[in-house]
């Protein structure tokens, strides 16, 4: 947690307060051991969901305490939202609410940009980011999200991997940073305590940060273990401390690009089929490595979340999809592959060895060995 400076007159203070108090402290023995440094959020995301049972058991016996959930801006026309009215029932405002009076951490991520697809609605006509039209819109939804859903939220993210689609379309960055200027300017209006960023992935974020970070509380990032997917690229040269493409160096330099900003990691990962050269041990070990590296961070981590408890389905995946990634991905059977391999379980709900990892990590980084 970020805490803004001391001013001088309050260091001042502390200086008094520290002559007159600390005699006193040590002429009555030893003074009390600090408070344990506050542990990670850490989250599977999606879970636990509302009236899944299992789901549920597996939040619990995983002492899951973080939540990463996607939305999307839906208006099939002006000021009409896709939510329940007011005094009906709201699954997914009532799962937010209760899992906040729960303690959890709750982080949204708002879809208007996905990965290398932009979502807008319809009416729009695919305008850019910066037309008086869209902003006014824009904030109208917002406004009406924040009002109602507001309370529950920690932090939220104005697009996801926005760098996969400005990377393709440059020439759109600086009206998307006007829509991001206008989002965070209704978030601190309507709720102030909300942090506010934008997901970026590894390749090409420090251009695109540079010019977002004034309007952000906190730099979101997403990292999977890199594999055998568009090239022989070994998941284990990840947990060798002495390749280039080690974790702890990608995820280090996040921390080095975010400064004095925290870094929220909103999905992280590592595939286990065997074609990407891959193995549900690989993962396990990663897990480890992982929460190792976060004992030693976790004071520049707000939160991070497993991408899946289990293996999505390989052909439901495909399907589910379509229209919301590049077509030829879906085709590339390592990408496919990849994508339904990221579980700490089986499609079938059977454990990987990942899981028992996931659970023992979390148990010694909460007991903090």
């Amino acid at each position: 947690m970020r805490h803004a400076p001391a001013t001088a007159a309050a260091w001042m203070l502390l200086a008094v307060l520290a002559a007159v108090l600390l005699p006193a402290v040590a002429a009555a023995g030893p003074a009390p051991a600090p408070a344990p440094e506050r542990r990670v959020p850490i989250g599977l995301n999606g879970l636990p969901q509302a009236g899944n049972a299992d789901s549920e058991k597996t939040a619990k016996d995983l002492g899951l305490n973080f939540l990463h959930e996607m939305a999307r801006w839906e208006e099939p026309a002006p000021g009409e939202y896709p939510w329940p009215k007011a005094g009906e029932p709201d699954p997914w405002g009532k799962r937010l609410a209760d899992l906040k009076a729960a303690g959890y951490t709750i982080s949204v991520t708002l879809a208007n940009v996905h990965m290398d697809q932009k979502h807008m609605p319809a009416y729009l006509g695919g305008a850019p980011f910066d037309d008086p039209r869209v902003l006014e819109r824009w904030a109208a939804f917002l406004t009406a999200f924040l009002e109602r859903y507001g309370d529950s939220i920690d932090f939220l993210n104005i697009g996801n991997e926005v760098n996969n689609y400005f990377g393709k379309f440059p020439a759109e960055w600086p009206a998307y940073v006007k829509f991001m200027a206008v989002g965070r300017s209704v978030a601190k209006k309507l709720k102030p305590k909300i942090r506010v960023g934008t997901v970026l992935v590894e390749d090409g974020r420090e251009k695109f940060w540079a010019s977002v970070a004034p309007l952000c509380d906190h730099l979101a990032v997403t990292y999977y273990v890199p594999c055998s997917m568009f090239g022989k690229m070994p998941a284990a040269d990840a947990l060798d401390p002495e390749k280039p493409g080690h974790f702890g160096r990608t995820l280090d330099a996040a921390l080095a690009l975010a400064k004095d900003k925290p870094v929220l990691v909103t999905e992280i990962g590592c595939a286990t089929h065997p074609s990407l050269d891959s193995s549900p041990a690989i993962q396990a070990r990663f897990i480890a490595a992982l929460f190792d590296w976060l004992r030693a961070r976790g004071g520049r981590v707000a939160g991070l979340s497993w991408l899946s408890e289990r293996d999505w389905p390989y052909e439901a995946t495909r399907k589910a999809l379509a229209g919301q990634l590049d077509a030829a991905l879906l085709k590339h059977e390592p990408f496919m592959r990849f994508l339904t391999s990221l579980g700490l379980r089986d499609e079938n709900g059977k454990d990987k060895p990942g899981y028992a990892a996931f659970k023992q990590s979390i148990v010694r980084y909460r007991a903090g060995d």
